[in-house]
């Protein structure tokens, strides 16, 4: 049996998943460790991945023992004397994409995965997976209709969590004005007449900041369900992503058959890896 840790945001979740995915099509038997979604104290995330009709076969307790977790007094032991640490298995970002991921077993994965190459070869599955909710609701149908009539390009700029002193070490200084001004001169080269729609978690900073009159700020969402911008993001002509997962997955998903995507040519601050971003994708 294989456990992989759930954490962080959608788009790390559902990183998460498409590796567990892909390894039970390897016919290995997969569980989900969610368990930093429920203990007290965690940084506010949610569990999102409910909002995808899927299968999440979630860990017991005595399975994470079993792999040298849990959070019962009996699994914190376990953690605190690294009892069976050899049964969890840490990701080293800096190795960027692990295919020795699929020989292993019996084995807690404690990673985010962030390449399309542990499911590039199964997209279609992923995609059926990842598709619009029933409950994408009448708001987003709407700018969806507009989205899809005109030559759209999202922009997506995220604050909130990447301000904070650690993150900004991590993330901080990547996607500057500089990288936005480029990248849109990037998509104006490719496609005439474009409209700017601008995914952001800081909407009022977006008004103050940007100069472009002409571009949609899509609030739609806000204090709803933030993961529906992600699914507009999957509809436009051309994604601007930043260095979040978040924007990463509606680029992916966007099956626009001539799309194009800018990301930025480093992801990180502190780790020098080119797995995240895919090859068709360009850069900057």
């Amino acid at each position: 049996m294989i456990v992989i840790k759930v954490q962080g945001g959608l788009g790390n979740q559902m990183f998460q998943y498409a590796l567990g995915y892909k390894l039970t099509l390897l016919g290995k038997t997969v569980k989900y460790d969610i368990s930093s979604y429920i203990m007290k104290g965690q940084f506010p995330r949610k569990l999102e991945l409910s909002l995808f009709d899927l299968k999440l076969p979630i860990a017991t307790e005595k399975e994470l023992i079993h792999m040298g977790c849990g959070n019962s007094i009996w699994g914190k032991i376990c953690r605190k004397g690294g009892w069976r640490k050899n049964r969890i298995y840490t990701e080293d970002i800096d190795k960027g994409y692990q295919s020795s991921l699929f020989l292993m077993d019996d084995i807690y994965l404690d990673g985010y995965w962030q390449s399309e190459k542990y499911f590039k070869d199964i997209r279609t599955d992923i995609l059926n997976i990842y598709k619009i909710p029933d409950t994408f609701y009448r708001e987003n149908k709407d700018l969806l209709t507009e989205i899809e009539q005109t030559n759209s390009v999202s922009l997506h700029v995220r604050r909130g969590d990447y301000l904070s002193d650690q993150n900004k070490k991590i993330y901080g200084g990547i996607c500057t004005r500089y990288y936005y001004e480029s990248a849109l001169e990037i998509v104006r080269q490719k496609l005439k007449d474009i409209k700017i729609y601008i995914f952001t978690d800081d909407p009022q900073w977006v008004k103050t900041n940007f100069a472009d009159k002409d571009a949609v700020v899509v609030e739609v969402n806000i204090k709803k369900n933030n993961a529906f911008d992600l699914f507009l993001m999957s509809k436009c002509k051309a994604n601007i992503i930043a260095n979040s997962s978040f924007s990463w997955w509606g680029a992916w998903l966007n099956q626009n058959t001539d799309k194009i995507v800018v990301s930025p040519g480093k992801w990180f601050n502190n780790h020098d890896i080119a797995d995240v971003v895919c090859e068709e994708w360009l850069t900057v």
